[in-house]
């Protein structure tokens, strides 16, 4: 089943050879998008049948485990086939074991799984990058060798016991010098040789002049007007009063050589050593025996700024992050970029955790201060992971993957934490490495379930609307809160999928209640990832025509956080959504950083109070300021407010006395699915004397 895409424009060919549909499909529609021509195989047998038949590609992205042949022996024969081909595999997270036979079976490179979208591009344009630059390093080394006796070629002789010294013409000519240096002796030459190569250079002379060989080769750079070029040299004695000396210029030679030497080891973008060498520094450290540490930081939320400010000015951003980082550790440390918006600090000589963790707390406050991008100020927090040798670990792996696990537990706490590994990262990594697995499965298993809370109208003493939580009941895992694997799934790229069924479901639903004569205002969450999607307005409506929902109860809900994130995407997104005539609330008000300009600017029909600000509402005068001052702006603005996480009569009471619209809290009922809380809505609406 490989097919051709005949859609594709870029000079560039890629096999996809993976097992697994869903993730051969999205890899080939991702790769298909940036204008590849993609062929695809569903295993490892039938991409070896591929490539016995047809011309190889230009790269070949290859999952590890398949049924058939697995990803080792399709690399060995690639590697057979072509010794410099890109051959990018996908591993899993965790399993270091793979990674490494990966790398010995001839792998270029590894993505692992579950895949970061926004990272497998970069890979594979440095993956092709690289390839076409060795193409090119080969091609300059077998013209050299074809034509070495006449490209680029001159010399001189030298008689060292009169220091005298012919050159040919063509020599001065290839290299810009000055005719005077005919008349020169060995020290016309030298004085052109740059730097401290001086004195390697007259040794190699020496060594042929005084006998002691017969013949030398030696590469330096030399100065001549127009420049400095890099110089192959052999120095022969040709007889007992003469030495000849053939130079040739390999100036192209030698800066495409140095640069793939660069990217086999060094991230383009910011500079710093990259993965794989990392992995090195660190391994030659722990050689040492010394107690060293590594430090990995991630850059919370950086997919905003390119779904905000473009690729350009993310990739801006990420090099004044290094350039910040590098000066932070004033260039003591060794740095690497680990991945899209990953980075590590390899710190030698460790004095105590007490020591570290002062100056990681140091490193993190310098590293979240504000970033002038384009005359705009760019704020970005960030999280650190801690692992310590040999305490942690002692091989780079390990020791790596434990500052990994760490970072990881600090993210899951909230932005700008750090956290020094110790044995709860393992299991806690560990349980999720089993979400991201079973997360993915979860949606087609019919795992995901919704419950609805009431929303009621303190005015009408009605419940008018309903709010849509999604619940995981997992078989093995029981009930798996919303708040350990929704920020998985948007890291997963899963979030599209779930947010999409979650708005589907919900609006199905409200309508079948619609029909039934109870017309209730449907309230869905969106998460941050959904606003990278254009069409999402365009989705929502179809969903809604083919329910048969008026747009008017549906309800979205975005946080405030995410609103300000990218301010000028949501007002764009809301003014698609109100056309269509759907309601618009800002959830968890109160605890972002929204301006009054913007809340104006974003004209939406309620304001939700965050449950932080109810919890304590009887006692706190401060909470109760923050209250009033909420519902006086939405009273200005024309907003009606809902307040969250109401638990008593005596909440509610104060609430309506303050003037609030409507409340939602276990007051009036905790979440529950759809049979048992029609009841629960059917007695408040017909019940007239309702307490409450």
């Amino acid at each position: 089943m490989v097919e051709l895409d005949t859609l594709g424009t870029a000079d560039s060919r890629i096999l996809v050879v993976d097992d697994d549909l869903s993730t051969r499909l999205a890899l080939v529609k991702i790769l298909r998008k940036e204008g590849y021509d993609v062929y695809q195989a569903c295993g490892g047998q039938e991409a070896l049948d591929y490539l016995s038949t047809h011309p190889l590609p230009d790269l070949v992205v290859l999952d590890v485990v398949m049924p058939d042949v697995d990803g080792y022996a399709v690399c060995r024969t690639l590697r057979a086939l072509d010794r410099n081909l890109p051959v990018v595999m996908l591993t899993g997270l965790d399993d270091m074991e793979a990674i490494d036979r990966a790398f010995s079976c001839g792998a270029t490179d590894f993505v692992t799984k579950p895949i970061n979208w926004a990272l497998l591009i970069p890979r594979v344009r440095y993956s092709l990058r690289t390839y076409r630059m060795t193409q090119a390093l080969d091609k300059v080394r077998m013209l050299q060798s074809e034509a070495q006796e006449v490209a680029r070629l001159g010399f001189f002789e030298w008689d060292p016991k009169l220091n005298r010294l012919s050159w040919s013409s063509r020599l001065i000519e290839l290299f810009g010098l000055p005719d005077p240096v005919r008349n020169l002796g060995i020290e016309g030459y030298l004085n052109r040789v740059v730097g401290e190569q001086v004195e390697y250079v007259s040794a190699q002379l020496r060594e042929v002049a005084e006998g002691i060989q017969n013949k030398v080769t030696f590469e330096h750079d030399l100065s001549g007007d127009e420049g400095e070029r890099r110089i192959r040299a052999i120095a022969r004695r040709t007889s007992p009063e003469s030495i000849l000396c053939v130079l040739q210029d390999i100036t192209d030679f030698y800066t495409v050589s140095q640069t793939v030497e660069f990217q086999r080891d060094f991230d383009t973008l910011t500079r710093m050593a990259n993965r794989v060498k990392f992995y090195s520094l660190v391994e030659d450290e722990l050689d040492s025996k010394v107690p060293c540490a590594v430090v990995t930081i991630d850059i919370d939320r950086f997919h905003m700024i390119n779904d905000s400010l473009g690729q350009a000015a993310g990739d801006k951003l990420l090099q004044l992050f290094s350039l910040r980082l590098n000066a932070a550790t004033y260039g003591f440390y060794s740095l690497a970029r680990l991945g899209a918006d990953e980075f590590a600090v390899l710190i030698p000589e460790v004095e105590g955790v007490t020591t570290l963790v002062r100056w990681v707390e140091t490193l993190q406050a310098r590293m979240n201060e504000a970033y002038e991008l384009d005359g705009q100020l760019v704020f970005m927090e960030t999280c650190i992971g801690i692992a310590l040798s040999p305490e942690h670990a002692t091989d780079s792996h390990h020791l790596i993957s434990a500052a990994i696990q760490a970072r990881l537990v600090a993210k899951q706490s909230g932005s700008s934490r750090f956290k020094v590994y110790d044995e709860s990262c393992q299991q806690n990594f560990a349980r999720r490495l089993y979400i991201e697995s079973e997360l993915r499965y979860a949606l087609e298993r019919g795992q995901f379930t919704l419950f609805y809370q009431p929303q009621f109208d303190l005015r009408l003493n009605r419940v008018v609307g309903v709010e849509a939580l999604i619940r995981w009941q997992h078989p093995e895992m029981g009930f798996v809160p919303p708040m350990e694997f929704i920020p998985i799934a948007e890291q997963m790229e899963l979030i599209h999928a779930i947010g999409y069924w979650v708005a589907e479901e919900a609006i199905s639903q409200a309508a079948r209640w619609h029909r039934q004569g109870v017309q209730l205002r449907m309230g869905i969450n969106l998460s941050a990832r959904q606003f990278s999607d254009e069409r999402l307005a365009d989705k929502l409506g179809r969903m809604l025509k083919k329910a048969g929902l008026p747009t008017e109860y549906l309800d979205v809900e975005i946080t405030e956080s995410v609103a300000m994130e990218s301010p000028e995407r949501v007002l764009q997104l809301l003014a698609k959504l109100q056309e269509q005539g759907v309601k618009v609330a800002i959830d968890d008000f109160g605890t972002g950083y929204s301006s009054l300009e913007y809340l104006q600017k974003f004209d939406v029909e309620f304001i939700k109070i965050d449950q932080a600000f109810v919890r304590n509402l009887l006692g706190n005068k401060a909470d109760q300021g923050i209250v009033k001052a909420v519902l006086g702006i939405a009273e200005s603005l024309e907003m009606r407010v809902i307040a969250e996480g109401v638990e008593s009569a005596e909440e509610l009471e104060l609430l309506r006395a303050l003037g609030c619209d409507e409340i939602q809290g276990y007051y009036i009922s905790r979440p529950l699915p759809p049979a048992e809380i029609e009841p629960i809505i059917e007695g408040y609406n017909q019940d007239e004397d309702s307490p409450v």
